[in-house]
């Protein structure tokens, strides 16, 4: 079996052709139901960042890198003809891996490594979802089931054993982190928001996560202000009331799209007079400025803008990549774990038709000595000798079937077991038998590869 992925993300294709090819929750069903035919499995990706096909493919008399090869160029003419997408406009963009590349790419994608934020935790949630869209349709076996488990597990540690997700890389965090440094109560500080854009939210929302509970929003249009206070639970000013919330407030973070100031020298000057000298923190984040530069020279005023944020931030993503070293070692180990358990399932109907030789071989020898010594057997000698049989072939068989998981996992299960195969006279089995034997003998071991932590990792970011 192959493991082969395709896709696009923002380091290689542009928004514009990344928007024609993204899916929504309803219609990755439909893509991958195109898949089918050709495939065992498939799992689609589809984020604003990224849009990545996985599938697993059955083992052909071709080479297995010009098989991957044809596969890969198969899963593109699919995306190309399902997103109306021109195929050669795609291919140009499009990346392709293969088996333990695969494994190592999707494991990098759930840490954050290759995300546009380095170490972000949408993602994370984002790849459970995939799996589950697919694992609901039918189109996600045991194979991808137990790989996206193992890269939400790589997910979860590199978040809680390194410091890729733990230094701020947006303007939102940035300022949230910088009304914590200069007040660390940030739970008894009253906080204003000025402007209800996305900017904003996002610095409100971060600011509830970060303990703020005086929080006050006020905006030009005050419908906004309402819905986006109500979503919140919190307070809404009329923007008439400007001068008074400035007066009230310890933090204001403003982010409007006011063509001018709007927090101008006249007004900060009238504002910081009745404070009598209570210092008030400013964090502009508006482009073009809500507050007038001047205001910084006030006396008890500290005034931030953009340009001072972005030192910040460059400063966390500096911070973030100095992690991808240890990232990558965890990344490897959990790649290294899957593929262990990937090469074992190369001999698992091998395993099944042996132990079913054998179980035959000794239920007929078991009967044929019941009727040579019956009636003199009782009923407890007959059940002895069939424990003491049964014991005799586990025992046998014990030692064999380790080494030859040993030695799948080592890249060499498939001569051993056909010297097993040859040597025990097993018959072979037809490529749907194979696939019902591995379907069944691996259902309950993915959880060995990847349900470790599931519960805690799949947990919405």
């Amino acid at each position: 079996m192959r493991i082969v992925v395709v896709g696009v993300d923002h380091s290689t294709t542009p928004i514009t052709l990344r928007e024609r090819l993204a899916c929504s929750s309803r219609h990755i069903p439909q893509l991958l139901n195109a898949i089918k035919p050709i495939a065992q499995e498939c799992v689609l990706l589809s984020t604003c960042n990224r849009i990545e096909l996985y599938a697993v493919f059955s083992e052909s008399s071709e080479s297995s890198a010009s098989s991957s090869e044809e596969d890969a160029l198969a899963l593109l003419h699919i995306l190309s003809e399902t997103r109306n997408v021109p195929y050669e406009e795609l291919k140009a963009c499009a990346f392709t891996f293969h088996n333990e590349a695969a494994i190592s790419h999707l494991c990098g994608v759930a840490s954050g490594l290759y995300s546009l934020v380095p170490g972000e935790p949408q993602i994370q949630g984002q790849v459970v979802q995939a799996l589950e869209i697919a694992q609901a349709g039918g189109y996600a076996g045991p194979i991808l089931s137990a790989l996206f488990r193992t890269a939400v597990v790589a997910g979860k540690r590199t978040r809680s054993e390194t410091a890729i997700s733990r230094n701020a890389v947006s303007i939102s965090h940035v300022a949230v982190q910088l009304a914590r440094r200069l007040f660390p109560n940030l739970h008894e500080a009253s906080v204003l928001l000025v402007g209800t854009g996305k900017m904003s939210e996002l610095a409100a929302r971060n600011l509830r996560d970060n303990g703020a509970r005086q929080l006050v929003l006020i905006n030009r249009t005050q419908a906004h202000a309402v819905q986006l206070a109500q979503s919140l639970g919190t307070r809404h000013r009329p923007f008439s009331e400007l001068d008074e919330a400035l007066l009230e407030a310890d933090v204001v973070i403003s982010s409007t799209t006011a063509p001018y100031a709007i927090i101008t020298m006249e007004l900060m000057q009238r504002v910081m007079e009745l404070r009598a000298g209570h210092s008030l923190l400013l964090i502009d984040i508006a482009l073009p400025r809500d507050v007038e530069p001047a205001v910084a020279t006030l006396p008890g005023v500290y005034l931030y803008n953009l340009d001072d944020l972005q030192v910040e931030v460059k400063r966390g993503i500096s911070l973030r990549m100095q992690e991808v070293e240890h990232v990558q070692a965890i990344i490897a180990e959990e790649v290294a774990a899957f593929q262990r358990w990937f090469a074992s399932l190369s001999i698992v109907s091998t395993i099944s038709n042996l132990r079913q030789h054998v179980e035959n071989v000794r239920q007929q020898e078991f009967a044929r000595t019941v009727r040579q010594l019956a009636p003199r057997l009782s009923e407890r000698e007959t059940v002895a000798i069939q424990e003491l049989s049964t014991r005799l072939v586990n025992k046998l068989l014990h030692t064999p079937m380790l080494r030859l998981k040993d030695a799948a996992a080592a890249g060499q299960g498939h001569a051993y077991a056909e010297a097993l195969r040859y040597l025990f006279d097993l018959e072979d089995k037809d490529e749907a038998n194979n696939d019902r034997n591995t379907q069944q003998q691996i259902g309950d071991d993915t959880n060995a590869v990847g349900d470790r932590a599931v519960t805690e990792a799949t947990t919405r970011s």
